[in-house]
């Protein structure tokens, strides 16, 4: 290429470079935030479909968290086909995003992971959730295809605890 052609080249190619898209950055796996209505809205939206729904709240700190939450991966795959819906919540705070996107790119789950609200009440959540529940985390509640709480599920449980209590809300009807 001679010298002159070169340099009508040069600023359309920068131009090109420049209008190319940005790489994308690693998607999401979180779903958004909830707050204490949303999160009900959607315990109503999935037993509307009539699903069995365990709402699991966690947090990356939380060692019995980290612990189970493959159980709950694997619980989805086995069960989700007869009716089972689960949602995460991690308790986790927004500045540490990158640490429960981290934590959600290693589980792999087929679930919905929510956060929850930042600058909603804590107290207020935790209440709506359960008025028993006194933030100790993990807790789990499931809810029958009703959409009434089934069951609560406070600590750390095993893969066969929670087998057994989500086949017994599978087994009732609306």
């Amino acid at each position: 290429m001679r010298r002159g052609a070169a340099r009508r080249f040069a600023p359309a190619a920068l131009l090109i470079l420049l209008s190319a898209p940005a790489p994308a950055a690693a998607p999401s796996r979180l779903s958004g935030e909830l707050d204490s209505a949303g999160l009900m809205n959607l315990v109503a939206a999935r037993a509307a479909q009539g699903k069995v729904v365990l709402v699991n709240f966690w947090a990356t700190w939380c060692e019995p968290c980290r612990e189970e939450f493959p159980d709950l991966v694997r619980l989805e795959k086995e069960l989700g086909p007869r009716g089972l819906a689960i949602v995460g919540i991690s308790t986790d705070f927004s500045s540490q995003t990158a640490a429960v996107e981290s934590f959600l790119a290693s589980t792999s789950p087929n679930f919905p992971n929510y956060r929850r609200k930042s600058g909603a009440d804590e107290q207020t959540f935790i209440d709506a959730v359960d008025r028993g529940w006194g933030g100790e985390l993990p807790f789990s509640v499931l809810y029958g295809r009703s959409g009434a709480k089934a069951k609560v599920l406070s600590g750390k449980h095993t893969y066969a605890e929670y087998k057994r209590e989500i086949l017994e809300a599978l087994k009732t009807r609306r």
